[in-house]
């Protein structure tokens, strides 16, 4: 696939899934779908309904690129696992059960895990043409 195609892609998945962040979805969790609290009172530990935003691509894997409203507990549970591999894994599943009205769908989750990898894919063809220049 070629970059601009790839690039049209991503640009195209992005609008329909929206922005979450400027929506109502920012006020629950995207996994187990609770309400999250924005702050904790001082000196006390964080609750697990504390809002968080979790990397799709983790940080480990130098992503940063797309992240998703997730409370502190679910955040946790997810550590270091890509998205695909925290979705298929039992913790998600037994969140799941719950079955609590603002979790987003399961098809929106896959949706975006498969995003996040796109715009990874763009930005490593990006950083392939940079030095391919540098170095013809």
């Amino acid at each position: 696939m070629e970059t601009d195609q790839l690039h049209s892609l991503v640009r195209s998945a992005e609008s329909i899934i929206g922005l979450w962040w400027q929506d109502d979805r920012r006020n629950w969790c995207a996994y187990c779908g609770i309400p999250m609290r924005r702050r904790a009172a001082t000196g006390t530990r964080l609750p697990p309904t504390k809002a968080t935003r979790d990397h799709v691509v983790p940080r480990v894997h130098a992503s940063g690129l797309l992240t998703l409203p997730c409370c502190l507990e679910c955040n946790q549970a997810k550590g270091k696992q890509s998205l695909p591999e925290f979705l298929s894994g039992p913790y998600f599943n037994q969140k799941r059960m719950k079955k609590h009205r603002n979790q987003w769908p399961l098809a929106h989750l896959w949706f975006v895990a498969g995003l996040a990898y796109f715009r990874k894919s763009e930005l490593i063809a990006q950083k392939a043409r940079g030095s391919r220049r540098v170095a013809g």
